[in-house]
């Protein structure tokens, strides 16, 4: 069987969706031996540097294909007449597209997409109207198109039926895996060990920082200046009211958004963090929970969504609409020490239950009832 994949977003995107492809993909090479994986890459800017990325994908069991074109020429082909796929000259049985917007909508294989949350429908107002309703209306069409669709929690199949009376014999629920980091020797920031609360997500609406704000403005000022607020990610989009909140109450000195950081900087953190929190408003899995669970960090998050799903019996839960909760929690995590032992334990045997290599094993099982 020939698997084609677009798997452009393992090289282009550091986070999220990217992350997810690229380890699905490394570890669908090493456990399936039987199989011929295509791998598709399309890149416009850093061309060859990007190109050499790629190739790092190259084994006994994949080929690599490149092409060079605009984001927007893509995205037309994707919808075409003749498609992408069509165009890379591909022989292939079945075609996996990482996310909705990756689908080739003329292909005539069967197609499997991954479908990560459905914030466009949830919260349309957070990405604008416009973009929303474009992609809106793809997703429709790629939901109707696909043979398989893959939602990456119980939270997120539900939502499909839901909101888009998607049949749930089309849906098949596969976790993503637990990322392995490698921390750095040192904490970057001049933090220290043990010293500071921990937070992880783009900087954007649904992940609820206005509100995490104003659960940390609710501790003591002894424990602000013991335990100062980290949130790492990149800027996203309408985040203006987050910064001017971060203001209002006056918590430059406390608070600090790193940016993006590397792999090796992020498990630092991770691994020397007092409490992770993340109250986010909705996620399709939550990721960065079982990151800091199975870094042996105590989890403050919402019991909305998917997040139960990640957390289990391991964390925390809190109304992310109730800062008073979020501020009573980090206190008692805080200043508790049997507490933060308790969840230490129950969150390393929570993380253990995902793996990559189930997600792919899971993955190929829906590959094979393609192609009966």
């Amino acid at each position: 069987m020939r698997i084609a994949i677009d798997a452009t977003r393992a090289v282009n995107e550091k986070a999220g969706v990217g992350r997810f492809t690229k380890e699905l993909i490394e570890n669908l090479l090493e456990i399936d031996k039987k199989n011929e994986y295509i791998l598709l890459f399309n890149f416009w800017r850093n061309f060859k540097e990007k190109s050499k990325e790629a190739q790092k994908f190259k084994r006994e069991n994949s080929e690599i294909k490149i092409s060079r074109l605009p984001g927007r020429i893509k995205e037309g082909l994707l919808s075409g007449p003749i498609g992408y796929v069509e165009r890379m000259k591909v022989e292939a049985d079945i075609f996996l597209a990482p996310t909705f917007l990756d689908c080739d909508l003329h292909l005539k294989i069967p197609q499997i997409v991954i479908i990560h949350d459905l914030t466009v429908f949830r919260f349309p107002e957070h990405l604008g109207m416009n973009l929303s309703r474009r992609y809106q209306k793809i997703n429709k069409q790629v939901l109707e198109k696909a043979f398989k669709v893959i939602a990456i929690s119980e939270s997120t199949k539900k939502d499909l039926i839901d909101l888009l009376d998607v049949p749930a014999a089309k849906i098949k629920v596969i976790y993503p895996g637990l990322f392995q980091f490698r921390p750095q020797k040192s904490l970057p920031l001049d933090l220290k060990n043990k010293s500071y609360i921990l937070n992880v997500g783009t900087v954007e609406p649904r992940k609820n920082l206005e509100i995490l704000l104003e659960g940390y403005a609710l501790l003591s000022n002894h424990l602000r200046e013991q335990f100062p607020l980290v949130v790492v990610g990149a800027s996203g989009w309408k985040n203006a009211p987050i910064y001017k909140k971060w203001q209002n109450l006056n918590l430059q000195d406390r608070v600090i958004f790193t940016g993006f950081l590397k792999d090796e900087e992020l498990a630092s953190l991770y691994q020397h963090a007092s409490c992770f929190v993340y109250p986010s408003i909705y996620e399709g899995f939550g990721l960065p929970v079982l990151e800091a669970l199975d870094f042996g960090v105590p989890v403050i998050t919402s019991k909305v969504s998917s997040l139960p799903e990640a957390g289990g019996k391991a964390v925390i839960y809190i109304d992310p609409k109730k800062p008073e909760e979020i501020g009573r929690n980090l206190k008692k995590i805080l200043t508790i020490p049997k507490l933060t032992y308790k969840y230490q334990k129950l969150g390393k045997i929570q993380a253990q239950k995902f793996t990559w290599k189930k997600t792919a094993a899971e993955f190929i099982k829906v590959f094979k009832s393609a192609t009966i």
